[in-house]
């Protein structure tokens, strides 16, 4: 019989239990569970291994998770969470909700009133480079000289001034936009032509400014850039919470590599990876590529440890200086929040 757990969509602000006519992953039916005045999108769901699936059905299943994420967002204040978190019960979906209450409810506070579109913006290098040949005196110059130096100073000239073109383009929209928004995100260029892929997180009474500012910059770049802008959309870019149940042999192995003890404050354990880091450094060894593995090893374990102290304290609140328990128990019985 195949494992089921609860696959989570999504934290919304609602107090009592409701029932959506939506259908999430593998066809079944989406649910709410509260907890205080918050609660958690949900479906059952059983568990799937997302690594292993091929693109074709990975890319089914995003569709799916965003699909709920936007029709839920219609009527709520969406915290979306990131793709492919399954919760192994109700139960453990409660816990979930009671130990990151906190986090929870000031991401929801963030997104308030607010929603994420996307801008992405393409160039026309040929025939830019076509109108600086027209136009550009110092490049005209060198375009009439058929030395090698000179080609090269071309070049470099050419490149410096496309450069320069690109960072004013980019400077100017982000600059137009972020006047209506409250937070932006650069994110990951799709193709050769691309020269920018924004985020912008905009409130949502002030759509229609935006969709006033695209054209705006769409008339004043005609010819010379191309935009794309996507949304309304939950705010993915700037709230997106991905949840780790603790794994605590994993958590143990670092916490044994840095030599610290099982109750131990942040600052503790940068002293004892800047101890390990100063006595393995690839310098001080000749770059031995034994030496190169454990100082990997060592920041790979340093990362891990304050990630966990760092959850703790933003799911059970704390003060500078705190220490935090790395009993088998305590790591057992929390959850990594990044």
């Amino acid at each position: 019989m195949t494992e089921e757990g609860e696959y989570i969509y999504c934290i919304i602000n609602e107090s009592k239990e409701k029932r959506f006519n939506l259908i999430g992953i593998n066809n079944r039916e989406v649910t709410f569970l509260p907890w205080k005045d918050i609660g958690v999108v949900v479906s059952p769901a059983p568990v799937i291994n997302f690594d292993r699936l091929d693109e074709k059905e990975l890319t089914r299943y995003v569709a799916i998770h965003q699909k709920v994420n936007e029709e839920i967002m219609k009527d709520y204040d969406v915290v979306p969470m990131a793709f492919g978190i399954i919760a192994p019960s109700i139960a453990e979906v409660s816990r979930i909700l009671e130990k990151a209450y906190l986090q929870f409810q000031t991401a929801l506070k963030k997104v308030e009133g607010k929603v994420e579109f996307a801008v992405q913006i393409w160039w026309e290098p040929k025939k830019i480079l076509e109108e600086f040949k027209e136009t550009d005196s110092e490049i005209q110059k060198l375009a009439g000289k058929r030395n090698v130096l000179a080609k090269l100073k071309l070049g470099k000239l050419i490149q410096k001034k496309m450069l320069n073109l690109r960072e004013n383009f980019l400077q100017d929209v982000e600059s137009t936009l972020m006047n209506i928004s409250f937070d932006s995100t650069l994110n990951k260029l799709i193709d050769d032509e691309m020269i920018a892929n924004f985020s912008f997180l905009i409130e949502k009474a002030r759509e229609s400014e935006l969709d006033k500012k695209m054209q705006e910059l769409g008339k004043k770049y005609e010819g010379k850039l191309r935009f794309k802008y996507i949304g309304p959309m939950p705010p993915y870019s700037f709230v997106n919470i991905n949840l780790n149940l603790s794994n605590f042999e994993l958590i143990d192995g670092a916490r044994k590599l840095l030599e610290v003890p099982q109750l131990v404050s942040i600052d503790e354990i940068k002293k004892a990876y800047y101890a390990l880091a100063h006595q393995y450094h690839p310098d001080k060894h000749q770059g031995s590529p034994e030496t190169e593995k454990q100082m990997k090893r060592i920041t790979e374990a340093y990362n891990i440890l304050v990630n966990y102290c760092v959850s703790c304290y933003k799911s059970m609140g704390g003060a500078e200086g705190s220490k935090y328990s790395f009993k088998k128990e305590d790591v057992e019985n929390s959850i990594l929040i990044r």
